[in-house]
C-alpha cells in the first residue's frame, strides 16, 4: 500500500466518524442559516404566525438569538436524520 493510499484511507476513516460528519453538516448549515436574508425571513415569518394568534411580537436581542438557535437546531436534526444518515448508508 502506497503513501497516497494510506492518506486516502485515513481521510475516509475520518469522514466515517459520526462526530466529523455532524460537524461538517453543522458548519454548512450554519453558513446558510446565518445569512441576513434568512434571519429577516424567519423574523417576518414568526411575526406573521404570532399575529395570526393575536400576539404582537418584536424579536430583538436575546429573543431573536434564541429563536434562531432553535431554528438551527431543528434544521440540524432534520439534516442529520433525513439527509446525512441515508447518504452515509448508501455509501457503505
Amino acid at each position: 500500500m502506497g503513501y497516497t493510499d494510506k492518506i486516502t484511507g485515513q481521510v475516509k476513516d475520518l469522514l466515517n466518524e459520526k462526530l466529523v460528519q455532524i460537524a461538517l453538516v453543522g458548519g454548512i448549515l450554519f453558513y446558510i442559516v446565518a445569512s441576513p436574508a434568512l434571519f429577516k425571513f424567519i423574523d417576518d415569518l414568526f411575526k406573521k404566525v404570532a399575529s395570526m394568534v393575536g400576539v404582537n411580537i418584536t424579536l430583538t436581542g436575546q429573543t431573536a438569538l434564541i429563536l434562531h438557535s432553535i431554528v438551527f437546531s431543528a434544521l440540524l436534526v432534520v439534516s442529520v436524520k433525513f439527509i446525512l444518515d441515508p447518504l452515509m448508508s448508501r455509501m457503505k
